[in-house]
């Protein structure tokens, strides 16, 4: 006989655990499915985390080839990079992560965990199979799929090629290659770029847009692409790859460059990561009237799909996708759900890091969006070439940027460059989220040496020179 939940919950990733656990927390009876090895999703597995190793690796290991400059001498200048061990310490934080995320969930009551694949039967049913082949009927109120997205695999001749890889496999790799073309210069392909660049890998970006890092600010992008090509990252915008081939023990990628001309790379791995795409396969929508296409599940202002009672959050909606971006949804349809108030988020005043080298963060909008939304903006801009944070860790190239309307100084987008960028979003993502003019950041009392204090310098340098404007005028 099928068992009665109020909530069936696909997907056990950052969208949908915790969806589950605030539903459960309130009273209701919750069913979480996850197809994967663990509760955290393709951020914990396959994405976020595990990059985020690599690079913090790969961050020690440029320091400690930068060390002389700071009076550090070491006896040897020459430092190995021990792989297995990147590896180990990978899965050991990964399953620490995962154990502690199903520690959670079985401290709450009414919330029930499968570990297998489900699929919609009828849209009030779903099939549910574990790992041992065991099937089980599931008859729920409401369900929510949050089942994240896969590596998209561009048509190109010879992607099925052995030694050609998505980012799932680099993660895995046995070794580090020894030279890795890459094909798409999205975050993934400038993060891992980089990483396997300092950790010794030859690397090369063909990126088919003018530039890197799609609808990123212009300005920080074409900074970002200098400093790359600076330390010997070979990267061609405006490339249309043709074709994969075998060469030798290793493999040629032939392409027309942004002039016209046909060029070829010789690498031994090539990497490809074009994007992703939403994650539908097998789940049966077939047997509902949810409505979706190769951009995703379409769901209304509330996140509901076309079938009622059935609804969708975070990567498998489509762009953007974003770890925080599928919590946030997640949280906000549990309040819903709930019968609470509720402020959906919107991508507007969304936040993002990549973590390149250095970092490269937003929140909001940057000046050409504001700018088409119909807004009369300025920026005001801080160098962090003057910060005495940035200068004394030796990495002042960079530089911050504050969007502003100018009838009211309220803040629509902060954008910044510069290691430490990541975390000076928390303060970016208020000021978009709330629309705090620059007046008070101005006025708010920054601590130095931060790198925070740059927005207060850059909104009363801004500030001044909008009182001079004026008084011009």
């Amino acid at each position: 006989m099928a068992i009665p939940y109020d909530f069936v919950i696909i997907g056990g990733g950052p969208g949908g655990t915790p969806t589950a656990m605030a539903l459960a927390t309130a009273g209701r009876r919750i069913l979480l499915v996850e197809k994967g090895n663990g509760l955290g999703g393709t951020c914990l597995f396959e994405g976020c985390i595990p990059s985020k190793i690599f690079r913090e690796s790969a961050r020690r290991l440029r320091e400690l080839r930068e060390s002389e400059a700071f009076g550090l001498r070491k006896a040897s200048s020459e430092v190995q990079v021990d792989w297995p061990t990147i590896l180990q310490r990978k899965q050991a934080i990964l399953e620490r992560r995962s154990r502690a995320a199903l520690m959670r969930i079985t401290h709450i009551g009414g919330l029930d965990y499968r570990q297998g694949t489900a699929r919609f039967i009828t849209p009030r049913r779903i099939e549910v199979i574990t790992a041992d082949g065991t099937r089980e009927e599931i008859d729920f109120d409401q369900a929510i799929v949050a089942t994240g997205s896969i590596p998209k695999h561009p048509p190109i001749e010879g992607a099925d090629l052995p030694g050609v890889i998505d980012s799932e496999a680099l993660l895995d790799a046995e070794a580090i290659p020894a030279s890795l073309g890459i094909i798409g210069g999205g975050p993934i392909g400038v993060e891992l770029g980089q990483i396997f660049h300092t950790l010794g890998s030859q690397v090369a970006i063909l990126e088919a847009a003018p530039h890197i890092l799609g609808p990123v600010d212009e300005e920080l992008s074409a900074q970002l692409t200098q400093d790359m090509r600076t330390a010997g990252i070979a990267i061609e915008t405006g490339s249309r790859v043709q074709a994969i081939s075998a060469h030798g023990d290793g493999l040629a990628i032939d392409y027309r460059n942004s002039a016209g001309e046909e060029r070829q790379q010789v690498v031994s791995t090539v990497l490809l990561v074009t994007g992703r795409r939403p994650n539908v396969d097998g789940l049966g929508l077939e047997n509902t009237a949810v409505a979706h296409d190769t951009h995703g599940i379409s769901v209304d202002a509330e996140l509901q799909t076309s079938e009622p009672g059935i609804y969708a959050v975070g990567d498998v909606v489509g762009q953007p996708m974003f770890a925080h971006w599928a919590t946030a949804q997640g949280l906000a349809l549990a309040r819903h759900l709930l019968g609470l108030p509720t402020a959906f988020p919107t991508p507007a005043t969304n936040s993002a890091a990549i973590f390149s080298d250095p970092e490269l963060a937003m929140a909001g909008l940057t000046e050409a969006q504001a700018r088409a939304a119909g807004m009369d903006v300025g920026v005001a801009r801080y160098d962090f070439r003057q910060d005495a944070r940035a200068q004394i860790a030796g990495r002042d190239n960079g530089l911050l940027k504050i969007v502003y309307r100018k009838a009211d100084h309220g803040i629509v987008g902060v954008h910044a460059l510069v290691e430490g960028a990541a975390d000076l979003m928390g303060e970016a993502a208020i000021l978009v989220k709330t629309g705090l003019p620059l007046e008070a950041v101005a006025s708010a009392i920054h601590p130095h040496p931060t790198l925070t204090e740059s927005f207060a310098v850059a909104a009363r340098m801004a500030l001044s020179q909008e009182a001079m404007r004026v008084g011009n005028e």
